[in-house]
């Protein structure tokens, strides 16, 4: 009788032990369930920057050639394609081409580095000016005076079968490292 007793006694679990078992199952089950959408964060910004795509600018024999004696820059309008999710959609942007030779081409992104707003060229000065707060760079992208905090940002570019393409990114504006926020 007592060998009896003793067996249904170390079958049993003890409160504390059913506690501890519950408590590790339920941490177990709350942290798999709140991992993962921290895991997908990590795996939607790994396919994000993979999925970066050039945008046509034109052919590169249509830009043309920018000399001392003829400093201009081209300003080209073109389409990117915008993916959020499972919607894709348009959008026009624009960017500044320099081009120096056929194989020297800059281009650089239509947002000030200052704080966001657009600058235009200006012929008779040679430079580009933006309207908001008077920052004035050279051809080059070089800071000559105002407030902005680093030269042009420049974008990423290829050439294609006698194409331009180019990468269009958005910049933290207002600081002195060219930090990509976005596209």
């Amino acid at each position: 009788m007592e060998d009896e007793n003793t067996t249904k006694e170390d079958n049993s679990i003890s409160r504390r032990s059913f506690f501890k078992i519950t408590s590790v199952a339920l941490a177990a089950a709350m942290s798999f369930v709140l991992g993962i959408p921290l895991v997908g964060s990590f795996v939607s910004r790994a396919k994000t920057i993979k999925n970066k795509t050039f945008s046509k600018l034109g052919l590169i024999s249509s830009i043309p050639v920018t000399t001392k004696q003829d400093e201009r820059p081209v300003k080209l309008n073109f389409i990117k394609t915008k993916q959020d999710a499972f919607i894709k959609s348009q959008v026009q942007e624009n960017a500044w081409v320099v081009k120096k030779t056929e194989a020297d081409i800059t281009v650089f992104s239509p947002i000030c580095p200052h704080l966001g707003c657009r600058y235009a060229w200006h012929p008779e000065k040679n430079l580009f000016i933006c309207p908001c707060h008077n920052s004035i760079f050279t051809i080059d992208g070089k800071v000559v005076s105002g407030p902005a905090p680093r030269p042009l940002d420049t974008l990423p570019v290829e050439k294609k079968e006698g194409s331009l393409y180019v990468l269009y990114e958005r910049f933290k504006v207002g600081v002195p490292q060219k930090i990509v926020i976005g596209d």
